[in-house]
């Protein structure tokens, strides 16, 4: 069976301990064969951990030239930040109500038209710290007014920030900064943080781009430019060969 495999997975060098390293780590890799002219190359696999470096380096690839193109359509781009009190705790109730509530601020100020989102969760020590970074395309907000706003509707959490933005591939990589290192959390807060942070969009959507869908670029052979792949074997370690294409396979 041939299959379409996305361009944000492949990994066409990796050395034998750093592939090791990764496996060990929940990384699994396939070797495919490229059904037009036999090519063999491989490709690393999500390991579903929100907090590893490369897969998170993944996402940032994967989302941040379709947002940076969506910024540039628009007349005025603006930044916004949201936070709310750091909480000793966090489940996934707390970012459901963290979305809830952005949404109540989008209803209230449709000034807020059209755009994307992150939500983020910190800990250095003292508490999570959830927040809300959001790229949109509208009308400025007064400070003072969005603070106000949002106190009322958090029950008492005011720090906000929002910015005019220059330069819209500068303010999309500020974005998605926060995925191209691991999670600013401690070591303790790994398993709370995958809890909380499992099988959730990591980028969401507002407005006439609520249903809008990242599309994945297939990966092309280097050598043919062919888009059919015929995997060959699912995972390899140390002293495992990769296997090789049938030169009939189709």
């Amino acid at each position: 069976m041939c299959h379409k495999i996305s361009n944000v997975f492949v990994k066409n060098v990796i050395s034998r301990n750093m592939e090791k390293a990764m496996e060990d780590k929940g990384h699994r890799f396939l070797s495919a064969g490229c059904t037009s002219c036999g090519h063999l190359t491989r490709f690393r696999m999500n390991c579903k951990d929100r907090t590893c470096p490369a897969c998170r380096l993944k996402w940032f690839g994967f989302h941040f030239n379709v947002l940076v193109d969506c910024a540039n359509s628009w007349k005025k781009v603006y930044f916004l930040t949201l936070t709310v009190k750091n909480i000793p705790e966090i489940g996934r109730s707390d970012i459901k109500d963290l979305r809830k509530w952005f949404l109540e601020l989008r209803v209230r100020f449709p000034q807020i038209a059209d755009g994307f989102y992150v939500m983020q969760a910190t800990n250095k020590g003292k508490g999570w710290h959830p927040h809300v970074h959001s790229l949109y395309d509208g009308v400025f907000i007064a400070k003072e007014v969005l603070s106000k706003a949002w106190a009322e509707i958090t029950g008492g959490s005011f720090v906000v920030d929002i910015q005019l933005v220059q330069d819209p591939k500068t303010a999309v990589r500020y974005l998605l900064s926060d995925f191209l290192q691991a999670p600013r959390i401690r070591p303790e807060d790994v398993a709370d943080f995958n809890g909380v942070f499992k099988c959730s969009r990591l980028i969401q959507a507002f407005g006439k781009y609520r249903k809008f869908k990242f599309l994945r670029v297939p990966y092309k052979c280097p050598k043919c430019g062919g888009t059919d792949w015929l995997i060959i074997d699912r995972c390899f370690g140390e002293g495992h060969a990769p296997g090789r294409l049938c030169e009939d396979s189709s």
